[in-house]
């Protein structure tokens, strides 16, 4: 599977956000997923979309991911 990389500059603001979302999800996923982790999360949410399969890289369980998706649509 080819993976290709995507660089976004965020601001300050936006960032914060990001690592408050990561410690508000390390509750459930039993470790704090990574800021590439958290704007995978959004995207799905955002297009209505499971990346599970497309996006799986082995660093993420699939039941944690789940988990994270649940939690980023409340």
């Amino acid at each position: 599977m080819s993976r290709n990389q995507l660089n976004i500059r965020v601001s300050d603001e936006l960032e914060a956000l990001i690592d408050k979302k990561r410690i508000e999800l390390a509750s459930t996923m039993k470790t704090i997923p990574s800021r590439s982790d958290v704007v995978r999360y959004a995207l799905e949410s955002y297009l209505g979309v499971s990346l599970a399969e497309s996006e799986a890289d082995g660093r993420t369980a699939r039941t944690a991911r789940s988990a994270a998706t649940k939690k980023t649509k409340s």
